[in-house]
Formats: C-alpha cells, sequence, structure tokens
C-alpha cells in the first residue's frame, strides 16, 4: 500500500507540468511535439518533430532504459503504441494489464488488471485519453468493455457508463449477449465525445462493425452509424437481405482519424463477414471496405468511397487514414491516405471524397463457386501502388533454380487471373493477400517535405474454399457433429478446415483433448487468448457443441436440429485456412523482396526509395541478397531525418536514412517489436521507444519488454 500511495504521489508531480502547460496552445508545431494520441496525432501522422536524434548521431543510440511487465504468455502479443503524457508512458502488458511508467526512468507507476473484472485476451495497441481541467482519464478496452481509468492513480472512474466500464455489446440493436465485440485499436476523443469502431470477428457468426459515440464524461450512448445500413437508410439496398441470415462486420478496426478543426471523422473499415464467401451477402455491400466521413458531433454521413466491391479477398482497409496536405496548381489540397491490403495508397480529397488519382473502375474475373456471385467489377490505380499486385511465371522465386523449379510446378495448380480474382474450389493465387501490402501499423507523414513512409509486405497466398457440410473427401454428408458447423464457420480461417494450424501464426487444434480439460478449453473460447479474439456470443448450445467437436465427445445436442439452426438459408463455404504460397522450404514463392520500407513523395505521387526490410540469416548464409521479410508493426519517420522502424521476425531495430533508405543503426530487440514505436522528450532528452513483445504471426518467442533508446550523456 505504501509503494502504490508514493508511486501515486509521483505520478501526480509527473503530471502536472502536463496539465499545467496545455492552455489554449494548438499550434501545428505542438503535434508533432509530443506522442499524446495513437499514431502520435489525431491526424494518424506517426511522426515526430523532435531532432535531437539524427543522422549525424543516431549511431551511438543506447538503451535508455528496459522495463519488463513481468507477465508474459506463450503466443501472446505486444503490439501497443505507448502513449505519453507528460512524463508518464501508458503501456500495456502480454496480459493486457494497463500500466503507468516514469517516461524518463522505465519504472513502474501504477497497474491496472482488468481480469479483477472478468476480461482477459486478445490485442492492444495503444488508448485514448479525455482531459477535463487538470484531470485525465485513460480509455482502454478490454474484452467487451470499455474501461475508463483516472492517469494519476489508475483507478477506475466510476461516475463513467456501468462503474467505470462501457458494455461494447451494447447500443448496437442485438441482445447483447448474443454479440463478440472487443476493440483492439484505440478510438477517438472530439469534444465531449469519445467516437468508437469495435473488432467482430470474422465468421459467419460476426457481429455487426456499426459506429458509435459516446459522452466521454458520463458514458452515455450518443449517436450511430450503421455500417450495415438498416432499412430505409442510403446503402440499404447494396445488399441482398435473406431471413435467417446473419450479417456481420464490416467493421472499423485500425482504428480512427480526426480532422477536428471541420469536425469530420474519417472511418476505415473492413470487409462484410464472412469474409471470404458472400453468397448469402450478394451486392455491393455498403459500407464494407470503405473510407465514410462522418461529422463526428452527430454520426451524419458526408461522404463515403468503397475501395473493394462485394470484398471476397478479406482485402479490409487496415488501420486509420492519414490526413495530409498534399500541394497543387490551384494550392494546398486537404487529402488522406488511406494504406489498402490491396499495396496501394489511396489518395482522396478529405472534404469531397473524390480520388485525386487516375482511379479507372474495370471488369474483374468471375466467381465459379455455387450462389457466389463476384461483383463483375472493381477500381483499380486507385493509388500508388506500393508492391506488385497479381502474380505471373516472370515474378516466381529466384532465390534459387530449385526453389525456382518447384514454384513453377505449384503455380500451375491454382486459378490466377489477376488481383481479384475470386477465391475458388480448387485454389485461387492472390497476391498481395490478406497480409498486405499494408495491413495495421499504417504510415507516417512529414509535413514539412509532403513525404509518406510506409512498411509493406508482398507475401503471395492460395485461397481455397470448401462446403461446409463436405468431408475432407469433398463428399457432401450430414454434419455429425454440430460443433463443426461452428467450429467451420468460424475458427477455420486461422486454425485450418482440419485443425491443422499454419506454421509457427497459428497452433494446431489437433489433440488438444490431451492439453486442455472442458473448462480450460472453454475458458480460451469465451475470453480469448493472445491473438485469438474472445466468443461471447455463442449460446451454451453452441458453445457445448464446439467443445465437444473439439476435445473429440460425443456431441450432447440432436445434430440434425442443430445443423439445421447453423446454415442458414444458403450453403456456406468456408477458407481451408490461411496457406502461404511457398517454396519446399517454406519460403515465399514470389520473387523478393518479400518486405519492404518505402519513402513515396506526394507532391509527385511517386516512390522515392524502397528498401528489403528485414532478413532471414539462413539465406543471409547462402549469400542470397537481402530478400525482405514479413513484417508487422509500422514506422516512424523524424525531423531528425530518420525513419525508425522494428517489425520483422529477425528481431531487430532499425533506423533508415529518410533520403536514401540507407540502414544507420540497427539494435537486436529481446523479442520481436511487432508495433508502432513512439517519439518523445523529458526534461529535453529525447527518447525512442517500442514495445518488445515477440509472439505475433511470425513464429518468434514471446516477451514482456518495453526498451527506450536514447543518446548518451555527455
Amino acid at each position: 500500500m505504501i509503494r502504490k500511495i508514493n508511486s501515486v504521489i509521483a505520478l501526480v508531480c509527473l503530471l502536472v507540468s502536463f496539465a499545467c502547460s496545455q492552455g489554449n496552445d494548438t499550434s501545428k508545431a505542438k503535434d508533432y511535439q509530443t506522442w499524446e494520441n495513437y499514431r502520435a496525432t489525431k491526424t494518424a501522422a506517426q511522426f515526430s518533430g523532435l531532432d535531437q536524434i539524427n543522422k549525424e548521431n543516431v549511431h551511438l543510440l543506447q538503451p535508455a532504459w528496459t522495463y519488463h511487465t513481468g507477465d508474459p504468455k506463450e503466443r501472446t502479443p505486444m503490439e501497443c503504441n505507448p502513449m505519453i503524457l507528460g512524463n508518464v508512458m501508458y503501456v500495456s502488458s502480454p496480459q493486457l494489464d494497463l500500466i503507468a511508467l516514469d517516461a524518463e526512468k522505465g519504472t513502474e507507476l501504477w497497474r491496472f488488471d482488468p481480469e479483477e473484472y472478468g476480461q482477459s485476451g486478445g490485442v492492444n495497441r495503444g488508448f485514448f485519453h479525455y482531459r477535463e481541467g487538470d484531470k485525465i482519464r485513460v480509455f482502454m478496452a478490454v474484452g467487451y468493455y470499455l474501461f475508463a481509468i483516472d492517469a494519476q492513480s489508475g483507478e477506475l472512474i466510476t461516475e463513467f457508463a456501468e462503474e467505470g466500464k462501457l458494455d461494447l455489446r451494447k447500443n448496437l440493436g442485438f441482445d447483447p449477449e448474443s454479440l463478440s465485440i472487443s476493440l483492439s485499436t484505440p478510438g477517438i476523443v472530439f469534444q465531449d465525445l469519445i467516437i468508437i469502431g469495435s473488432a467482430t470477428g470474422e465468421g459467419y457468426d460476426a457481429s455487426p462493425g456499426h459506429i458509435r459515440a459516446y459522452n466521454a464524461k458520463t458514458g452515455s450512448f450518443e449517436w450511430i452509424f450503421h455500417t450495415i445500413p438498416k432499412e430505409g437508410e442510403f446503402g440499404h439496398d447494396s445488399w441482398r437481405w435473406l431471413d435467417g441470415e446473419n450479417y456481420g462486420g464490416a467493421n472499423n478496426w485500425g482504428g480512427l482519424s480526426l480532422d477536428e478543426e471541420q469536425g469530420w471523422v474519417y472511418v476505415s473499415t473492413g470487409s462484410p463477414a464472412y469474409d471470404f464467401y458472400g453468397g448469402n451477402r450478394i451486392g455491393e455491400n455498403l459500407f464494407g471496405n470503405s473510407i465514410v466521413a462522418l461529422d463526428a458531433a452527430t454520426g451524419e454521413r458526408k461522404w463515403h468511397y468503397q475501395a473493394v466491391t462485394h470484398d471476397v479477398w478479406d482485402y479490409d482497409l487496415p488501420c486509420a487514414a492519414t490526413l495530409v496536405d498534399i500541394p497543387s496548381e490551384n494550392g494546398m489540397v486537404k487529402a488522406l491516405v488511406q494504406p489498402t491490403k490491396m499495396g496501394e495508397l489511396i489518395i482522396l480529397d478529405r472534404l469531397t471524397g473524390e480520388s485525386l488519382m487516375d482511379m479507372e473502375v474495370r471488369n474483374a474475373p468471375p466467381s465459379y463457386v455455387p450462389g457466389e456471385v463476384a461483383h463483375p467489377t472493381q477500381k483499380f490505380n486507385q493509388g500508388i501502388a506500393v508492391v506488385r499486385q497479381g502474380l505471373d511465371s516472370t515474378t516466381l522465386t529466384n532465390i534459387s533454380a530449385e526453389a525456382n523449379a518447384y514454384v513453377k510446378g505449384e503455380f500451375k495448380k491454382y486459378r490466377n487471373e489477376g488481383l481479384y480474382t475470386p477465391p475458388s474450389l480448387e485454389g485461387t493465387l492472390t497476391n498481395p493477400a490478406t497480409r498486405g501490402g499494408m495491413i495495421w501499423g499504417g504510415a507516417s507523414y512529414d509535413p514539412d517535405n509532403q513525404m509518406l513512409y510506409v512498411n509493406a509486405n508482398e507475401i503471395p497466398m492460395i485461397l481455397q474454399l470448401r462446403n461446409i457440410s463436405e468431408n475432407k473427401e469433398g463428399k457432401s454428408e450430414l454434419v455429425k457433429y454440430p460443433g463443426r458447423s461452428t467450429y467451420l464457420s468460424n475458427c477455420s480461417n486461422c486454425h485450418g478446415a482440419e485443425l491443422q494450424g499454419l506454421d509457427d501464426a497459428f497452433p494446431s487444434l489437433k489433440g488438444l483433448k490431451d492439453r486442455h480439460t472442458r473448462e480450460s478449453l472453454t475458458k480460451i473460447i469465451t475470453h480469448g487468448n493472445g491473438l485469438m479474439p474472445a466468443f461471447q456470443g455463442f449460446s451454451s448450445e453452441k458453445l457445448n457443441a464446439l467443445v465437444d467437436f473439439l476435445l473429440d465427445e460425443e456431441p450432447t445436442s440432436d445434430p440434425i436440429h442443430e445443423i439445421k439452426e447453423e446454415v442458414g438459408t444458403t450453403d456456406r463455404y468456408v477458407l481451408q485456412g490461411f496457406r502461404i504460397f511457398t517454396d519446399e522450404e517454406g519460403f515465399p514463392g514470389s520473387m523478393p523482396p518479400w518486405g519492404t520500407l518505402n519513402a513515396i513523395d506526394l507532391k509527385t505521387k511517386t516512390i522515392k526509395w524502397k528498401v528489403p526490410l528485414g532478413e532471414y540469416p539462413k539465406l543471409k548464409e547462402r549469400g542470397v541478397p537481402a530478400t525482405g521479410t514479413q513484417n508487422f508493426g509500422g514506422c516512424v519517420a523524424t525531423a531528425g531525418g530518420l525513419v525508425f522502424m522494428g517489425g520483422t521476425p529477425d528481431e531487430m531495430f532499425r533506423a533508415f536514412d529518410v533520403a536514401t533508405g540507407e540502414i544507420l543503426w540497427e539494435y537486436k530487440l529481446p523479442f520481436g517489436g511487432y508495433a508502432v514505436p513512439a517519439v518523445y522528450e523529458v526534461k529535453g532528452k529525447q527518447y525512442v521507444v517500442i514495445a518488445a513483445g515477440g509472439a505475433n504471426r511470425l513464429g518468434t518467442p514471446a516477451g514482456d519488454a518495453y526498451v527506450a533508446f536514447a543518446l548518451p550523456e555527455m
């Protein structure tokens, strides 16, 4: 108790300078001197105006402190972008404790444990905060609760919502107990409102991804924008509605951006569910895969732009659009840049939603899967293409003659008619795929030079579907176990149709009865674990049937009754697991680079430089030139002429020259750094901090460290 009181006193002292210095200072320069928001600013700039660490001295950079949360858990990621208010840093642990640290020393001030309120599991990428006078409350979501926590004491603010907790399942127009809703990426604050998206799941039972606003003081519900339109609303006629079908997804899971002067919030949405088959949702499916500008005060739609129509590729818009100013013949244009999994940087006028590129609508390949009707056209040339789109015989791997020969043989087995070739029963090659292109790490924007920096993947995948009522030999039969239907509808994307998992990314579920009891497995399903979200919306019958199936036990419910309830009114097709198209050794089947860091000049809309990001030691030892690797996380550019980036399975943290892409400094982290770094200053000293939690989808060991770097004392 004495320790906690002393920590609170210290925290009050640390916060007072921040609270008192705010005043009415709204200068643009200030936005880039601090890291008070997720990705630095509400405009998602992900840039720092600090320049104490620069190209001339970055080689001297060394760890200033390392903080271990003390709670590493197997396969649990740590993707948090720290938030720094004054001299206090807020981070999350692998088990999703919220922790306040002294930003100068890395010492713990207090810790909030959401498991005390029955919430755990999943992913946290950061926080948002609301300030009233000298009082600051930090918002963090875990499970289906959004917690409001006093920034000084770490205690719940009980006057907010229900004793400090907002139930994210409410105000969606459904029975809350039937929904599985969480929030992996922070919401955003506008005046006295908090605006949030959600993580909904990606299976046939996914919850709807509507955008909501609440009073930041009281937690009272204020407005909702239906990303899956209701009858009478704009976009409702872009769906074919069938009785007995569930309509979910179309959610904002990657964060929001805000133009406070205009009073508009920009919402980037993902695919409607199910991700890879849309026979039950034929049509354009607004507002899936869209950028939507809303009046932040009311939720009124101002404009929308749909990037993918009737998505069956999981081509979510994976992060908040970055708000930028682009020079033109008529002066500066207020614009936004939206990174996409398709590998393009979509550029729109943020006041009108009109494309600033030579976008065109062209015919797209049809689907041959029964019941599916792929949209006949898609948008092409929507933005600056950062990666190759599509895969052909000239872009297959060249790391060795043997690898090339093997991949050429495999290449002929699959359907492949370009970027928008729909998933198929025989298997479709897609590049880039569900892992991008760009993903949730976002882009970094230098407002002085109108430069944008972004990391990207170029990993081909195989999208192969199967009917939910067919066994692995393809023979149609009534499903014996109702839990198998639930599994295929909700879990097979990650763990595979035959429970086989995917290498180190997603574990095999075979033999679970040797590793779990019924009780422990039920807890993982309902509370989540690591990358796996919590599934709280299953009925007790459905949950029991799923556990029966996973533990290979005799079903406790009537199979025929349950399966009729499960399949809805159309056949269901599911992905046979995430499968990367590889050579015999498991390296990507496309020609390197497989991961890159890129500099884009927004004045000319061209790529200034592109360099491989990361390397595989096994290939390096053979003398193979740098290939780049699959990467997760994001980069941060600074006024010191540097771009900082972790994100690779070689566990390196690097600083690149903004002018050339040359590596100027690198450091081996204790664990993989699959997060967006933060750049900040305390007492005149600049720091760069990154979460080193490992245990991402790249198979590296789990960890629990935050490492802050600074220049040595002179």
